[in-house]
C-alpha cells in the first residue's frame, strides 16, 4: 500500500496546474552498479543526453549507484514503489520484483529483432504489472565467460571439482556442469582467487577489472548469455509525463540501444584479442563440447525461468531464443 501511495503521489506531482503550462519535471535516477563503473557509464551518458535535450521539459537528477545508495537487489523495488523514478539495472538483480527479468540474459535475438517480433512488448506488459516501464536495453552482444586460475585448465565442459565464484545469472549453469559455487561482491573476486578460495569466476570480457589478470590464466570460449542492462522507469511516473518528456527519454534510451547493437560485438572481440595478446590462454570448445556448453547454458537458463515464472516461458522463449 505504501509503495502504491508513493508512486501515486510522485505521478500527481508531475501533472501541471490546471490551465497552466507544464513545468520542467525532474526525475530521480539511480544505477544498480557503482557510479562511474563500466556498467553505469551508459546510463550516465543517457542522463547527460536527457539533461541536454530536455531543458525546460524533463531533467534527471542522478543520485548515484549501488551499493553506495543501498543494495542493488532492492533498488528496483524502490523504483517500483516510487522512491526513485528511473534506473539502470540488470535482470539478475530484480527477480524479486519481476521474476521474468531472468529471461533478459537469455536473449539471443538482437534488440531490433525482439522489438519487431513482439518480445519487447511482451516484456513491457509483464513489467507494467509490477510497476515498471522498460525503455531500452543498453548492452547487446557482450557475453559472459568462465575465467580460471593457474593450474586449473579444463579440456571440456565438465566443471566437476571446480569451486567457482558466481553471480545469480549463471549459478545454475555452472552447477549443472558439476561445479560447486559461492557468491560474493565484485570487490572480493581478486582476493578469493588470490588466496585459492575459488579457482574461477564468471564475467564479461568487457568490464574485466584491472588487476584480475594477475590471478587469471585462462578464459573459456565461447561466451554464454548476454550482459543485460535495461533503463526502466516507475510506471505511474512514466504515464504521468508529457508526450514531449516521454519522447526525449525514449529517443535518448533507444540511441544507446541502437549503438550497442551496432558496436558491442566488435568491442567484445577486440577486448578478447587484447587479453590473448597480454598472455591469457584461451580454451576454445568446439564441435560437441561447444554444443554441450552452449546448450546447457541455454536450457538451464530457461529451466530457471520456468521454475519462477512458468506461465511466461512459452511466450518469451520463442521471441528471445533461437532454439
Amino acid at each position: 500500500m505504501i509503495g502504491r501511495f508513493l508512486a501515486a503521489v510522485a505521478a500527481l506531482s508531475l501533472l501541471p496546474a490546471s490551465g497552466g503550462l507544464a513545468e520542467e519535471v525532474t526525475l530521480q535516477g539511480v544505477s544498480c552498479f557503482p557510479q562511474g563503473s563500466f556498467f553505469s557509464k551508459r546510463f550516465e551518458g543517457f542522463v547527460d543526453a536527457v539533461n541536454e535535450e530536455g531543458k525546460g521539459v524533463v531533467q534527471i537528477n542522478y543520485v548515484g549507484g549501488a551499493p553506495a545508495i543501498g543494495s542493488p537487489f532492492t533498488l528496483m523495488q524502490k523504483v517500483a514503489q516510487g522512491v526513485y523514478d528511473i534506473a539502470s539495472c540488470t535482470g539478475a538483480y530484480y527477480q524479486n520484483v519481476v521474476p521474468e527479468a531472468d529471461a533478459w540474459k537469455l536473449q539471443e535475438r538482437t534488440p531490433s529483432e525482439v522489438r519487431a517480433n513482439g518480445g519487447w512488448d511482451a516484456m513491457v506488459q509483464i513489467h507494467r504489472k509490477a510497476g515498471l516501464m522498460p525503455l531500452a536495453r543498453t548492452h547487446w552482444g557482450t557475453r559472459f565467460h568462465l575465467f580460471l586460475g593457474k593450474d586449473h585448465k579444463i579440456e571440456g565442459p565438465d566443471l566437476s571439482g571446480l569451486h567457482l565464484r558466481v553471480a545469480p545469472i549463471y549459478t545454475s549453469f555452472f552447477t549443472t556442469l558439476g561445479a560447486t559455487t559461492q557468491t560474493s561482491d565484485l570487490a572480493s573476486i581478486f582476493t578469493l582467487m588470490e588466496n585459492g578460495t575459488v579457482v574461477g569466476y564468471g564475467w564479461p570480457v568487457l568490464g574485466h577489472q584491472p588487476g584480475w589478470e594477475q590471478v587469471t590464466a585462462y578464459r573459456v570460449d565461447p561466451g554464454f548469455y548476454d550482459v543485460d542492462l535495461e533503463i526502466q522507469a516507475n510506471v505511474a511516473v512514466w504515464d504521468a509525463l508529457s508526450d514531449d518528456a516521454k519522447l526525449i527519454l525514449e529517443r535518448a534510451a533507444k540511441k544507446i540501444e541502437e549503438d550497442s547493437e551496432k558496436n558491442d560485438i566488435s568491442l567484445s572481440e577486440n577486448a578478447g584479442k587484447k587479453q590473448a595478446e597480454d598472455g591469457m590462454e584461451i580454451i576454445t570448445f568446439e564441435n560437441e563440447d561447444r554444443d554441450t556448453w552452449l546448450g546447457t547454458a541455454r536450457d538451464s537458463g530457461w529451466a530457471g525461468v520456468a521454475e519462477i515464472a512458468p506461465d511466461s516461458v512459452e511466450t518469451l522463449r520463442p521471441l528471445f531464443s533461437k532454439k
